[in-house]
């Protein structure tokens, strides 16, 4: 873990996650805690997740670190999770800072600043899970990057307009089955409206708001940022588990 921790943090291009969250909080200044904090948590699923497929790719994906994984005396499995570990806590300091700044910047209250710092934490650990799942399924950088930011573009660029467009032309059907599992397959962006729903939000709509409002109610925000939570952790077993298959 230390090894991976020291060489993510040596990265000169994680100091971008110090820089992004408070650059991005400039254009919600003035507009309400409640639009700064979903504003900025928003503007982060289109720009974070390419940095840190960037940062975490290379370094989890490397056939000199499986080389010295499989080399130290635990189990493959476990030396891949810790590894991933420590990715996960190299780039988490920069980016928490950055939160830290970005919620001054907007005055957000305490409660609102961590909301924030909780909410980036999650998409960081969900992203870095989806990578190392990646990195130990394909076994190869380009493979690995390919596919994760083709998964970016589906699930933080193209999710929202393909929802809206297959419930408009569904509309005489009942969706809320297919909605439901919409949101499952996302948690970033169930996290997002339950952010808005637990926040009373006034810009709640569409099918997707709907159904977070009416299943999770007011306690939507704290179960999507467990939901994100535990998908960040699955990756990562998931990760451990394929690794070692690959090493037999």
């Amino acid at each position: 873990m230390a090894l991976f921790l020291k060489e993510v943090s040596r990265n000169p291009w994680a100091l971008a996650l110090l820089f992004l969250p408070p650059l991005l909080a400039l254009g919600f200044q003035g507009r309400g805690e409640g639009v700064g904090l979903v504003g900025l948590y928003g503007t982060s699923l289109l720009l974070l997740p390419p940095l840190v497929l960037a940062l975490a790719v290379p370094l989890l994906a490397s056939r000199e670190e499986w080389a010295f994984l499989l080399g130290l005396p635990v189990s493959p499995g476990r030396g891949f999770a810790a590894g991933v570990l420590g990715v996960l806590l190299g780039l988490l300091p920069p980016l928490l800072a950055g939160y830290l700044l970005g919620a001054g910047l907007l005055g957000l209250s305490w409660g609102a600043a961590l909301w924030l710092l909780l909410s980036g934490a999650g998409l960081l650990a969900f992203w870095v899970g989806l990578a190392a799942w990646l990195s130990a399924l394909l076994l190869e950088e380009r493979r690995a990057l390919g596919l994760g930011f083709a998964l970016y573009g589906l699930l933080n660029v193209l999710y929202g307009p393909l929802v809206v467009a297959l419930a408009v032309r569904l509309r005489d059907y009942p969706l809320e089955g297919l909605l439901t599992l919409a949101l499952l397959l996302n948690p970033q962006e169930l996290h997002r409206v339950g952010l808005l729903a637990g926040l009373k939000a006034p810009v709640l709509t569409g099918p997707v708001g709907y159904l977070v409002a009416e299943r999770l109610g007011t306690l939507a925000a704290w179960w999507s940022l467990a939901y994100l939570l535990f998908c960040a952790l699955g990756f990562t077993l998931l990760a451990a588990w394929t690794f070692a298959r690959r090493d037999r």
